[in-house]
């Protein structure tokens, strides 16, 4: 997938950060898709800024349509995913400030499951805006740490890239098993 990307990149420089927008949007609403894969030929081919960037503006695509989807289609999604009356249960013992700042606490540790999370939100009563605000203010820190760790690492040399991808690796090891762990006991 990286190199085609990376292809895409090269042979289309223009259209560039419109094709890496819509494919990191593609990486919400598609929930396999790992995002890592999309965000690393964004760090080599925008840098780490213009990079942080594309990549947060197809991040939020990509959760606002996957919120209206889960808005749109809620009764057909939720039987399959969980019942209803819980998620309504939960959502009322929290005020509006409770339900926007849980929604930021949420992304801020939680982007392994972010595509998941963005669903499940358009299934609460949260408004639009609401949920724009806390996924933006909730997932900015750890994208930031990503590309502009990454991307220093991609300007020091083949040492420190290796070093940044085990970090990644390790930091996703960790937060799988937190949640693994969380949902067994």
């Amino acid at each position: 997938m990286q190199e085609i990307l990376f292809s895409l990149f090269s042979n289309y420089p223009i259209l560039a950060p419109i094709i890496f927008i819509i494919v990191r949007s593609l990486a919400i609403i598609i929930p396999p898709i790992p995002g890592i894969l999309i965000d690393l030929p964004g760090i080599i081919t925008f840098g780490w800024f213009w990079g942080f960037i594309y990549a947060e503006i197809g991040i939020m695509l990509g959760a606002m349509i996957a919120f209206s989807i889960a808005r749109r289609f809620r009764e057909p999604i939720v039987r399959r995913i969980s019942s209803l009356q819980k998620i309504e249960e939960w959502e009322n013992k929290l005020s509006e400030n409770q339900k926007f700042w849980t929604l930021v606490a949420i992304r801020l540790p939680t982007n392994v499951l972010f595509d998941y999370i963005s669903y499940a939100a358009g299934f609460t009563k949260t408004s639009f805006v609401k949920f724009f605000f806390s996924t933006l203010l909730g997932n900015i820190p750890s994208v930031f740490l990503v590309f502009y760790f990454g991307g220093l690492s991609f300007q020091k040399g083949i040492y420190y890239s290796i070093t940044f991808l085990i970090a990644l690796f390790i930091m996703w090891i960790v937060l799988g098993k937190t949640k693994l762990i969380k949902r067994v006991s």
